[in-house]
């Protein structure tokens, strides 16, 4: 059975077992019950025979179980009294260590590995003589103990241990002791290493190799200077190619350990590299020379991973010749050889190395290099890597020498451009990723420098930026149609970097965007919009404007418009750019068309009229975008207020515009001085104006337009100068006190008054309040209501009149508040308890009175419909518990109770004020959970358990949600003892209120299942409560199951198209490692089962591109990496480029057209009958009409009569593939369901031997249970029985007349 699998009792053979007859799978009661009988028997019988459980097993078993849990209370006894420790486990047992070096031993769960219980073994030996020795258990003395047992200690496994001790030690040790004992240390790792280099235990070679990296890593540079160092530094080397996956693992992390992070290396004046870093690039390049890439190349893949992190911190000569070889070696054309070299290149470029290891100019050198190793444009994993490799070079020699960067991007462009011609869509979507990133990492961040270069370079003679601009323009042309939607997209990104610096040179693209923007049916359209609108807003409009006319004057002949396509570009991108601009242009072309509009009007040529009427309303709305921080506010904002004012004043189509860009002017401006003052000036103008629209008596007073220029007014005061805005508030309330006008006025007034509140000064604060004093009585709720919006705009506080008003006035305050309480409508509500949070917010001492005073109304409030008036009512209660807990000297959670019991005295009132109670209650229960204490929670739980017993189903709905709140409030703990009271009162609610509450318990009682568990609850509850609570469960453990992992799935995080979201994969995913490293897991552990790995495809394989059949592929050609293919070419023309057509083609490549008769003629001499093709096609064409789409075959070319009175052919099989003859059976092509019962001679059906009746069964359903449906279901079932009935009785007719 060695290395063989487990034979199960069952065999397999001929016969299958014992199966269910074909039809009874579902019966309940089998015939054959052996099973279920043999374990009743053993449930009820005594067991027969005799039993291996005697009283002296028993005993013996109690007596080792109790010496057991001794000896673990007595260690835990005595590591406590040492190092304090608290927890225990099984390797408690094993050890009496106290050293937190060795706490992760401790910690392993793997008490049946053999190796693990060796190394507790070794531990407690070596622990047991420093306690004897009087040792303090110092990581030192550890290691002084294990060096010696690393020296007399046998066996391999017992070496092992010792060696992981030690290389968990060494860590901890004082670099001064490794410094000391470096040689002795030294000559003892490398003895054991030479002995044990091809040991079976894997981990004795990792853990020596972690203690000869602890050594090196603290060793100061001189001692590098030794030849014995180096040499043990070149045993670490030599085993970066060891055939053990672990052992090269550890080995590779050690040398970039040592490399990277020794301690000279961590300093700010640490040398430029390691003093080691020189030879260990001699080892590499010596290994690749001498294996090369030939064969499986094993050793050159493994130098390469090592040199992917490490190639970064090389001094330069050694870059230059690890360089110099990875390139040679990528010359063999060994496809994974080449794909890791590119791997290690990426690596080196983007760990970002100094200048002094990788300078400017050997940057650029390997970047020309690169060149030529460009894989094929349809070589897609070799391309995508050789993009990444060359966008991270880029990058870097931008981040070195911006000048040597711009030089060489032309090139790059000009390649990556030809990518986009590739036939697969990866490689095209990752070069124009690339150039975009370029773009972005090269370009940007460099802009000094390529602005120097543009201002100083003559106009004919093309910069770098010239020269990548034309090759992505050149994108525009035919040949790259297919990915147009990547060029625009990266021509956008040119826009973004460059579109403000060299506008010029980018005006002829966007003629040729807006051409193809105007051809017929462009697919490209949102990418091309997106793309002009970048330029718009780098560009400013005036030179987009200039290159792509609109070509809109008010006096065209035809009404097509072909680049009004434009304006919602414009209108969505302005921005930041001269308002003058908009004067200047647009102004007059609006007036032209609004002329024209007027003049077809009167015409009546309406339709003409309604178009240039929406076009100079278009026009228009590009003035938000205009007024978006203009450049040139101080200077064009003259020129257009008066412009401004006159729309607002008589051009009701325009208002909202206007007013939206006048209040985007005005918040924008606020940011500089200058700007500021200069839209102030006018406030004396567009302030009265707005005034005067504002309050014009109008049908709807809560129309849109009027709620933006109140808007549009609060937002103009902020500017406005305080003695002009004081002259309007007296103006306004010279008019609301006059008894002339009219309900709508004097509310518009009352509107103007709430916006000026925090711009005037104290006087008039004064004035307003003895105004709405006579107001808050008023029968008008408007009114009133606008009344206490004043109130509230006083009290809130927003300048520093209106607080020193509130603070010289609050018990006069206080008094009109409760003094008109009882005359409040209810649209006043909201804004009145909002007085009454401010006035809260602004006593300092107490007053309990007016808190006892307000409770009631806030209380009351809590159920108003409103829901503003709903939230300003708990506000206020929150805020009155505040202003309590600031007034009192007691503790807090007595003041709290306080509380509580004075908002628990509406609990005696009426049952819509007990309602409200228990809703006060639930927020306050809320706020200060954590200040409850134990006697107030009983009283709560009381209350709650009472209210729950109410007829009215009004209190039942706020205690049930009050009871909600309680339990997620509150642990467990808190709610234990009172948690049979919940219980009961939940099942002893009213009939009636439990029934229609019943989802409401329902889900309380889910909260106590999660809280408390389920057989707590389910033992409490009575037993017609049992049912709800076993569903409960299901539907918990059904979410539970559910649930993803993850959590929800978010559908907004669904991937978008791939034209804009797609992105390159790193260079890890793109190329695959040289091999499966193992998981860095204990050797010892076998136990867990291997999971089966995938096959992946085989690495290394390679093909050739050949064109043709003369194509010959020359080896010595610079350029023969392109046609070495890491991917399989396609042997048939793509579907890009190839000419799909149905003509015929003779041997020699010429097109075969034949006449429609000619080719009907010669189809009817080899026996194809034309009427059955013409059938089967319009069958396929029935069949996609029924939503049955079948894959049609290639149809030819003529078209073809069908004879109406010739049936159709049937379909008779004969061919290959899903054509074939088969021999099951003699149905039909296309029967119907049931055909096999179908009687040969009678007209109805028979019953077949083994086969179920041929009855019509009907499928059962849960809906029937319900008693509103079972009428629909009987009336379906009695047209059946009709229907029968029916056909029974032309049966008997039909008899009879035989």
């Amino acid at each position: 059975m060695a290395g063989g699998k487990l034979k199960s009792g069952t065999k397999h053979g001929k016969h299958k077992g014992k199966r269910w007859k074909k039809g009874h799978s579902s019966d309940s009661n089998p015939q054959i019950r052996k099973h279920r009988l043999t374990a009743k028997n053993r449930f009820f019988n005594q067991n027969v025979g005799s039993s291996g459980l005697t009283e002296a097993a028993l005993a013996k078993h109690d007596e080792i179980s109790e010496d057991r849990e001794d000896d673990i209370t007595s260690t835990e006894k005595e590591t406590g009294s040492v190092s304090g420790r608290t927890f225990s486990t099984w390797a408690t047992n094993w050890t009496e260590c106290t050293n937190t070096t060795f706490s992760r031993v401790h910690r392993y769960a793997s008490s049946n590995s053999a190796m693990h219980k060796e190394i507790l073994a070794v531990l407690a030996a070596v622990t047991e003589v420093i306690k004897a020795s009087g040792g303090k258990e110092s990581e030192t003395e550890y290691f002084a103990a294990l060096m010696t047992s690393l020296e007399s200690v046998e066996g391999e496994q017992s070496l092992a241990a010792v060696a992981y001790l030690l290389s968990l030690v060494m860590k901890r040790v004082p670099p001064a002791v490794l410094k000391s004992r470096f040689s002795d240390i030294a000559k003892a790792l490398l003895h054991v290493m030479a002995t044990h280099v091809n040991t079976q235990f894997t981990s004795l070679s990792r853990s020596i190799i972690v203690c000869l990296t602890s050594v090196l890593r603290v060793q100061d540079p001189i001692v590098w200077n030794d030849s014995s160092t180096l040499q043990i530094y070149h045993g670490l080397l030599a085993l970066t190619t060891h055939h053990k996956p672990k052992v090269r693992k550890a080995a590779h992390h050690a040398v970039c350990v040592i490399l990277k992070g020794s301690a000279f290396m961590q300093h700010p004046e640490s040398p430029p590299y390691h003093p080691a870093s020189s030879t260990t690039a001699k080892y590499c390049i010596q290994q690749m020379e001498d294996t090369g890439g030939t064969g499986e190349a094993t050793t050159t893949l493994h130098m390469l991973g090592l040199l992917k992190d490490v190639l970064a911190v090389f001094p330069q000569h050694s870059v230059k010749a690890a360089c110099e070889t990875i390139l040679r070696l990528m010359t063999l054309s060994n496809v994974l050889v080449t794909s890791v070299a590119m791997q290690t290149l990426h690596g080196m470029f983007s760990m970002q190395p100094k200048a002094s290891s990788l300078p400017a100019e050997l940057n650029a050198q390997i970047i020309t290099a690169l060149y030529d190793y460009q894989p094929g444009e349809n070589d897609v994993q070799p391309l995508t890597a050789w993009l990444a490799v060359m966008e991270k070079a880029h990058v870097n020699l931008g981040r070195i020498d911006a000048k040597l960067c711009i030089s060489h991007l032309p090139r790059i462009f000009n390649s990556a451009m030809k990518c986009l011609l590739s036939e697969k869509a990866e490689i095209a979507h990752v070069a124009a990723d690339t150039l975009k990133i370029l773009l972005n990492n090269c370009v940007a961040t460099n802009m000094a420098f390529v602005k120097s270069v543009l201002t100083t370079a003559a106009e004919s003679i093309p910069t770098p930026i010239h020269k990548m601009f034309r090759a992505v323009e050149g994108g525009l042309s035919y040949q790259f149609h297919a990915e147009w939607g990547q060029v625009l997209q990266i021509l956008a990104a040119f826009f973004e970097v460059l579109g403000q610096e060299c506008p010029k040179m980018m005006k002829k693209c966007l003629v040729s965007m807006a051409d193809l923007r105007d051809s017929h049916r462009f697919p490209y359209k949102a990418e091309l919009d997106h793309a002009v609108g970048v330029a718009v807003r780098r560009m400013g409009p005036r030179l987009v404007l200039e290159a792509v006319p609109l070509q809109i004057t008010g006096n065209e002949d035809n009404y097509e418009f072909p680049r009004s396509w434009l304006i919602p570009v414009l209108r969505d991108n302005i921005k930041e750019t001269e308002l003058g601009f908009f004067t200047s242009y647009f102004l007059p072309l609006a007036a032209r068309l609004r002329a024209k509009s007027i003049t077809y009007s009167k015409e009546d040529h309406l339709v003409e009229s309604k178009t240039y009427d929406a076009l100079q309303l278009q026009i228009w709305s590009l003035l938000p975008g205009f007024c978006t921080r203009p450049t040139d506010l101080k200077q064009s904002f003259k020129g257009v207020a008066k412009i401004l004012g006159s729309a607002i004043s008589d051009r009701a189509d325009l208002r909202m515009t206007v007013m939206a860009s006048l209040r985007k002017l005005i918040q924008h401006s606020l940011e500089k001085e200058d700007n500021r003052t200069e839209v102030a000036k006018y406030a004396k103008n567009f302030l009265p104006i707005l005034f005067n629209v504002f309050t014009v008596d109008t049908e709807y007073e809560k129309d849109p337009t009027r709620l933006a220029m109140l808007e549009t007014i609060k937002t103009y005061l902020q500017l406005a100068d305080r003695q002009l805005t004081a002259s309007f508030c007296d103006k306004c309330l010279d008019k609301m006190l006059g008894q002339d006008i009219g309900s709508l006025q004097r509310h518009s007034l009352m509107d103007l008054a709430i916006a000026m509140v925090p711009h005037v000064n104290k006087p008039r604060l004064h004035r307003m309040h003895g105004f709405i004093v006579l107001q808050l009585e008023s029968t008008d709720k408007t009114v009133q209501k606008k009344s206490y919006r004043i109130l509230e705009e006083i009290c809130a506080g927003k300048s520093p009149e209106s607080i020193q008003f509130v603070t010289e006035n609050l018990t006069e305050l206080q008094k009109l508040l409760l003094k008109s309480l009882s005359s409040s409508g209810p649209s006043s509500k909201a804004p009145r308890l909002r007085c009454l949070c401010h006035i809260f917010k602004n006593l300092k001492s107490s007053q309990h009175e007016f808190l006892i005073a307000v409770v009631p109304e806030a209380v009351l409030c809590t159920k108003e419909v409103g829901e503003r008036a709903r939230t300003a009512a708990y506000n206020l209660l929150d805020n009155m518990g505040t202003a309590q807990l600031t007034w009192s000297d007691k503790p807090q959670q007595e003041t709290v109770q306080n509380y509580f019991e004075l908002v628990m005295a509406g609990l005696a009132g009426s049952p819509h004020m007990v309602s409200a109670t228990v809703l006060a209650l639930t927020r306050l229960l809320y706020l200060y959970k954590a200040d409850i204490s134990r006697d107030l929670l009983e009283l709560l739980v009381d209350q709650a358990c009472l209210l729950l017993t109410s007829k009215a189903r009004e209190i039942v709905q706020s205690a049930l949600g009050y009871l909600k709140v309680l339990l997620s409030s509150f642990q467990d703990v808190d709610l234990a003892q009172h948690l049979k009271k919940l219980v009961l009162c939940l099942v002893s609610m009213k009939e009636d209120n439990k029934h229609h509450f019943r989802f409401k318990a329902k889900e309380i009682f889910g909260r106590l299942i999660r809280k408390f568990s389920y057989e707590t609850i389910y033992s409490m509850v009575p037993e017609s409560h049992h049912k709800m609570l076993v569903n409960l469960r299901k539907t918990q453990e059904r979410a539970k199951k559910k649930k993803k992992p993850g959590g929800e799935y978010d559908e907004d995080e669904e991937e978008k198209s791939l034209k804009s979201s797609f992105k390159a994969e790193s260079i890890d995913d793109i190329l695959r490692d040289t091999d499966s490293e193992i998981d860095d897991v204990d050797d010892s552990r076998q136990t867990k089962a291997k999971k089966p790995h995938k096959k992946v495809a085989k690495s290394g394989s390679a093909w050739l591109k050949e064109t043709g059949d003369d194509d010959i592929v020359d080896f010595m050609d610079p350029g023969v990496s392109k046609k070495v293919l890491a991917t399989k070419p396609d042997s048939s023309v793509s579907s890009k480029k190839a000419v799909k057509h149905d003509f015929k083609m003779a041997p020699d490549g010429r097109l075969i057209i034949t006449e429609e008769k000619e080719e009907m003629d010669t189809k009817i001499k080899k026996g194809k009958n034309v009427k059955e093709e013409a059938m089967d096609d319009l069958d396929e064409l029935l069949d996609a009409m029924e939503g049955n789409p079948k894959k049609s075959r290639k149809r030819k070319m003529e078209s073809v009569e069908v004879d109406e009175d010739e049936a159709p052919a049937k379909y008779k099989a004969g061919g290959s593939g899903i054509h074939r003859l088969i021999a099951v059976g003699k149905r039909k092509v296309g029967a119907g369901m049931g055909v096999e019962y179908k009687a040969k001679k009678a007209g109805g059906d028979v019953k077949k031997k083994g086969k179920p009746d041929p009855f019509a069964y009907v499928p059962l359903d849960f809906k029937q249970l319900n008693k509103r449906k079972r009428a629909k279901a009987a009336g379906q079932f009695k047209n059946l029985v009709k229907g029968a009935k029916k056909g029974a009785i032309s049966g008997k007719r039909a008899k009879r007349r035989k």
